[in-house]
C-alpha cells in the first residue's frame, strides 16, 4: 500500500512553489503519493501518513488559527517540522536566545509589544546609520521597514505600526546590499546546498516578491564551517526535516539573520540532486 504525504501550502499558492512540484516525481518514484494541500481548506489530515509544512506563507497572518490547526493535526498524524520547533521558531525573539549561546546576530533591540524602549536602547538605536524594524512574528518581509537615523519614527509611532505586537529594531547590515545574503540549506540535519540572494536595485529586501534574485552559491570552507557551527548550536536543526540558515558575511564572519524552520523556500531547483535528497529524507521519515 502506498504511503501518502501532504505538502502543506496556502490559498495564495494552491499548486505550491517550484520546490514542491520538483518533489512530486521523486516521491512518486519512491512509491509515495504526494499531494499539495492548503492547510486551511482541508480537514481530514488523518488520511495521510505524514504532513510536511512547506509553503504555508500566511501562517503569520492567521496566528492562533494556524497554531490551533497545527496542534490539532499533530494529534492525528506526524507533522514536520514538529510542533515544538514551529512554536519556538515562529517568534523572532529566538534570536535573543541564540545570541546568549554565542551566535553573532545583527545588533538588535527586542521590544515586547507595549513595553517601554529604555533610554539606553534608544541611544544604541540612534547610533545606527540605518535601522530595520520588523514584527517578531512575520514572513516574506511583512511589515518590515528600513529607516535612517533621521527618519526613524518615535516610540509611539513605531508601536502604532506594530499594532501592539512584539517587534525587533535592528541595525541594518549594509553587506546585504553589496554582497547579498547567503542561505545555507540543511536536510535531515545535514548541509545540502547554499544560495546567494540579492535585493533589487534600490531595495533592501531579498525576497522574490520585492524583485530579489537567487542563484546557486558555492560556500567557502570557512563559511561552511561557521554555518555548521550555527546549525550545531541551534538544538532544533539536528532533528528537523529541513532548515534554512540565512546569514550575511561581514569581514569574513557570518552574521546570522534568521533560522528558518517553518516554511522556507529551499531552492531545490538551483542545486543538482537536492530534490532527490529531500525526497529521500521524506521517505526515510515514513519508514
Amino acid at each position: 500500500m502506498k504511503k501518502r504525504v501532504a505538502l502543506i501550502t496556502w490559498a495564495g499558492l494552491p499548486e505550491g512553489a517550484e520546490s514542491e512540484r520538483l518533489l512530486l516525481p521523486q516521491l512518486s518514484a519512491a512509491g509515495v503519493e504526494a499531494s499539495i494541500v492548503d492547510w486551511n481548506a482541508a480537514s481530514d489530515f488523518a488520511r495521510f501518513d505524514l504532513v510536511i509544512l512547506r509553503t504555508c506563507w500566511d501562517y503569520h497572518l492567521r496566528g492562533m488559527e494556524f497554531i490551533e490547526w497545527l496542534q490539532r493535526t499533530a494529534l492525528a498524524v506526524q507533522v514536520l517540522n514538529g510542533v515544538e520547533t514551529v512554536l519556538w521558531n515562529r517568534n523572532k525573539f529566538y534570536l535573543r536566545e541564540l545570541q546568549t549561546q554565542g551566535i553573532l546576530i545583527a545588533p538588535t533591540v527586542f521590544i515586547c509589544g507595549n513595553g517601554a524602549i529604555q533610554p539606553e536602547e534608544w541611544q544604541q538605536i540612534r547610533n545606527w546609520q540605518k535601522i530595520v524594524v520588523k514584527p517578531a512574528v512575520s514572513a516574506t518581509a511583512y511589515k518590515t521597514w528600513l529607516f535612517n537615523n533621521e527618519t526613524l519614527p518615535d516610540e509611539d509611532e513605531l508601536k502604532s505600526k506594530m499594532q501592539g505586537e512584539p517587534f525587533l529594531v535592528q541595525q541594518f547590515i549594509p553587506e546585504i546590499e553589496t554582497q547579498g545574503e547567503v542561505s545555507f540549506v540543511y536536510l535531515d540535519g545535514a548541509y545540502s546546498h547554499a544560495v546567494l540572494k540579492r535585493p533589487a536595485a534600490g531595495d533592501f529586501r531579498v525576497q522574490k516578491d520585492f524583485g530579489g534574485s537567487a542563484e546557486a552559491f558555492v560556500a567557502s570552507a570557512a563559511q561552511l564551517k561557521q554555518a555548521n557551527a550555527i546549525a550545531a548550536t541551534v538544538r532544533h536543526v539536528g532533528d528537523s526535516l529541513y532548515c534554512r540558515i540565512d546569514a550575511v558575511a561581514k569581514n569574513g564572519t557570518l552574521i546570522l539573520m534568521e533560522v528558518e524552520l517553518i516554511e522556507p523556500e529551499l531552492f531545490l531547483g538551483l542545486a543538482e540532486g537536492t530534490a532527490e535528497r529531500f525526497a529521500e529524507a521524506i521517505v526515510g521519515r515514513m519508514r
